[in-house]
């Protein structure tokens, strides 16, 4: 520490004592937020968390999509099955790498 920052640190009151404490934030700070916005900023938080509770309950606990019924008796028969491997199938003509 030099000579000069000593003696402004030995005139100075100390400053860090007399600071007073930082509030930890919690619910005081939350109400003073609340209790600083207007009605209309109220309302509007009122109404935009009710329409995403709304909206969340419609998509779990809301009807089921009616199925798609076939139009003219058409039924998908769905994918095509597998065909079963066999080794002692051959090309219907000769390769040059086939034995």
């Amino acid at each position: 520490m030099t000579r000069a920052r000593a003696e402004l640190l030995a005139v100075a009151p100390h400053a860090a004592a007399a600071a007073a404490p930082r509030p930890i934030r919690g619910l005081s700070d939350r109400q003073a937020a609340v209790n600083a916005m207007t009605r209309d900023v109220k309302i509007l938080l009122g109404v935009g968390a009710l329409v995403i509770v709304a909206g969340l309950g419609w998509m779990i606990f809301g009807p089921a999509p009616a199925r798609v019924t076939p139009v003219l008796g058409y039924v998908d028969p769905g994918p095509p099955k597998s065909p079963k491997a066999r080794d002692h199938l051959r090309p219907p003509f000769k390769l040059p790498w086939w034995k």
